[in-house]
């Protein structure tokens, strides 16, 4: 897999299989990879999640930046590993934001029609 660095265009081999038909690009430290729909972004261990309550509170960040179209959970909601919690709309499109587990909500840190930046924790889980 070839790798492109957002900022210079720099183009780099990356270890690992990526299917045919995904995108990746990287953008520093981090990886976007665009595959079937769905964004995945692959970073080294120590990321801004750290600096946003520690490894033991898992956050959702936004894969790239846009406008909160819906938040469609609320601090304290139970949800179930696959469920939307907030949809971001970028590039014209509406991207799903969802649980990557069961668990609860501990904070939802954005409103619907919010702007927010690449990175930016949405929503925290615990």
């Amino acid at each position: 897999m070839r790798l492109r660095d957002l900022r210079t265009g720099e183009e780099r081999e990356a270890a690992g299989d990526v299917p045919p038909g995904a995108t990746a690009v990287r953008d520093g430290d981090v990886a976007w990879v665009w595959f079937r729909g769905e964004t995945y972004r692959l970073s080294p261990a120590r990321s801004r999640r750290a600096a946003h309550g520690g490894e033991g509170t898992p956050s959702l960040e936004a894969p790239m930046p846009g406008r909160i179209a819906a938040v469609r959970v609320a601090s304290g909601a139970s949800v179930s590993k696959g469920d939307v919690l907030v949809v971001l709309e970028a590039m014209k499109m509406e991207h799903a934001v969802r649980a990557p587990k069961d668990g609860a909500v501990e904070r939802v840190l954005v409103s619907e029609g919010q702007m927010v930046g690449l990175g930016d924790v949405l929503v925290e889980m615990a």
